[in-house]
């Protein structure tokens, strides 16, 4: 009988963000738990087209990925670093920058996210940008 070895947990938020890049929309919502909690940046409610605000369920993460793209056309995404640190959390950081489809400016900023994972899943996920940075972008 073989044995299935478990992923790390780092590995579980790199293959989330290899799924990211290369577009694959089913593999990045299958690094979702089913009952996932999804913050975007402040964690309050928001009206479903709002990209920043609270997202539960891997249902709802369909639409934190839809609001991703209707907003923003991706021009860069670098992941620096991805630690595994305690209790199941995974750390990653990086920069991208973004053009603001309806500005048609570039924002760019640090990032930091934080993921819980279970079950070789991300339960809980925390990402972090430059708000402001947005603000000023979108004008």
């Amino acid at each position: 009988m073989k044995t299935i070895k478990k992923k790390q947990n780092a590995q579980v938020v790199q293959d989330y963000f290899k799924n990211f890049q290369v577009g694959d929309v089913e593999g990045v919502l299958n690094s979702f738990h089913p009952n996932c909690y999804i913050v975007s940046v402040k964690e309050e409610e928001r009206p479903k087209e709002q990209l920043h605000g609270i997202y539960r369920t891997r249902e709802e993460a369909k639409q934190f990925l839809k609001n991703i793209v209707t907003l923003f056309d991706t021009k860069a995404f670098i992941v620096e670093r991805v630690v595994e640190a305690e209790d199941n959390l995974v750390i990653a950081m990086g920069t991208f920058s973004h053009l603001v489809k309806s500005s048609g400016k570039l924002f760019n900023s640090n990032w930091v996210q934080f993921c819980i994972i279970e079950d070789e899943m991300i339960k809980e996920y925390r990402f972090y940008e430059d708000s402001a940075a947005l603000i000023e972008a979108s004008k």
